[in-house]
């Protein structure tokens, strides 16, 4: 089974925190972790993207609620991919990413011996 397509945004914040350090590595289809930032005093349901360790940015406010009550719940069903890269966009505008939900692997069932 494939990936379900879940949301697409723009990096928000990507001007702010290292997404110029690691814009070059970027590609079409890298994937990005998510994670939690329950400290953020901004944002109660801030969700941090990074890339090789490095913070690049958030998922921005309107999209994040569900994404971060999810992942408070303890499920990380989430593959987040680089769908589109714009050098010469203004920096919000440079990086898109596509939220996947990643299906739960079906074990094989086990058949009775008789």
């Amino acid at each position: 089974m494939e990936n379900i397509f879940f949301t697409s945004f723009h990096v928000a914040g990507f001007s702010y925190y290292q997404g110029a350090y690691v814009f070059g590595d970027l590609k079409i289809g890298s994937k990005l972790e998510i994670f939690l930032d329950e400290e953020n005093k901004h944002d109660e349901f801030a969700v941090e993207l990074r890339f090789n360790g490095h913070k690049i940015g958030y998922i921005p406010r309107d999209e994040n609620r569900e994404i971060a009550l999810i992942l408070r719940a303890g499920y990380n069903i989430f593959e987040a991919v680089v769908q589109q890269l714009s050098p010469k966009a203004h920096p919000e505008q440079q990086v898109r990413v596509g939220l996947f939900i990643v299906p739960k692997k079906t074990a094989k069932k086990k058949t009775k011996k008789k």
